[in-house]
């Protein structure tokens, strides 16, 4: 299946780093604004001191929790009917 990206909301992800020591997470931020995504872009290598930053837009794809959260309890389920209590599997 081929997403649609047309619907999708997107966000651009700003994260900067030190050439030796790698990303630094606490510097990671969202913008769903492209431009502001720039100039906190810029403002971690001009004012806040990282060697570099970088700018990726993702596309967001939201997964309602619930509906996960109840995928694994039906999982749960099938694989307690499966297991007895000796270890042995039975299908029925």
């Amino acid at each position: 299946m081929i997403n649609d990206h047309n619907n999708m909301p997107r966000v651009y992800a700003v994260i900067g780093g030190w050439d030796y020591e790698g990303e630094d997470f606490d510097s990671l931020r969202l913008f769903d604004c492209h431009s502001a995504a720039v100039v906190y872009m810029k403002d971690l290598e001009e004012n806040q001191g990282y060697d570099y930053s970088k700018l990726e837009m993702r596309w967001v794809e939201m997964i309602p929790a619930l509906s996960e959260i109840q995928e694994k309890a039906r999982i749960a389920e099938r694989m307690a009917l499966l297991n007895t209590a000796d270890g042995i599997t039975t299908p029925w």
